[in-house]
């Protein structure tokens, strides 16, 4: 169960109190961005931004990018939907409408984008000197041609292809992965269901994101790790190459620790 299957909440009253209800809200006017909107929305019941990353653990980062038309710096689209449905939930607005409103907004924008990329692009002419290289080549050829048809010799066509050898491409090695640091505890994480996941190192936040089925993460540190997953049964964990098990629930703590240290079982 990731972060947009916790159970609905509706938005905070200015007086404290919760609400459970929906409210379909009109979609954004002629001329309105759907940042714009999804501000005012959140503007008028009163509810701050730094509320909804507490309520949610997202970002605000990625809540300001949202609330200024700046999809360029969101994540994958799966994780947007997941930020969306969260800030649906928090502020009290139909999750299905606000995500319909988004990915029109977001394909509306990768269309002008791409309109202009194309308009903006410098027209390009081959140069003299690349025409004369051309003309050079095509009259080799036509005379190789030539010299075969009129002589019959198949050594002829060999030696067309010496003059025109394949053109062959090598593909480029792919990046090496950079090697984790070398320290005593290790923990990786296979992900076999979405789950948000909170990560502290040796007492320092490291991760805080939603995952994937499929998806895996390895961190490490010298004397102790403390998990938190939204949805535990998300995941296996291994410790140094080892299952671990434990009997933590969803939202708890799972405290991991290095062998010898003062933490350690």
């Amino acid at each position: 169960m990731g972060p947009a299957d916790v159970g609905e909440v509706g938005p905070e009253k200015p007086d404290g109190e919760m609400t459970e209800e929906r409210q379909a809200v009109p979609s954004p006017g002629e001329g309105e961005s759907f940042g714009s909107w999804l501000r005012s929305q959140r503007e008028v019941r009163q509810i701050e931004l730094k509320s909804i990353t507490q309520s949610s653990k997202i970002n605000i980062r990625y809540l300001e990018a949202l609330e200024h038309d700046r999809f360029d710096l969101l994540p994958a689209t799966i994780f947007v939907r997941g930020f969306l449905r969260e800030y649906a939930r928090i502020v009290g607005l139909d999750a299905d409408e606000v995500l319909n409103f988004y990915l029109a907004a977001s394909a509306r924008d990768d269309l002008e984008g791409g309109i202009e990329n194309v308009s903006s692009r410098p027209a390009t002419w081959p140069t003299g000197r690349t025409v004369a290289v051309g003309l050079v080549v095509v009259a080799i050829l036509l005379f190789l041609v030539w010299r075969f048809f009129a002589s019959g010799d198949p050594d002829a066509a060999e030696d067309m292809e010496t003059m025109a050898p394949p053109i062959t491409e090598v593909a480029p090695a792919p990046p090496t992965p950079e090697p984790l640091p070398e320290q005593a505890l290790r923990v990786t994480l296979e992900f076999r269901a979405t789950s948000w996941v909170d990560v502290h190192s040796d007492g320092e936040r490291t991760v805080s994101e939603l995952r994937v089925q499929g998806e895996s993460l390895t961190v490490t540190a010298d004397d102790e790790i403390r998990l938190r997953l939204r949805n535990v049964d998300a995941a296996t964990i291994e410790v140094n190459g080892e299952p671990f098990e434990h009997g933590a629930g969803d939202d708890e703590d799972i405290l991991i620790s290095a062998p010898g240290s003062a933490g350690a079982a």
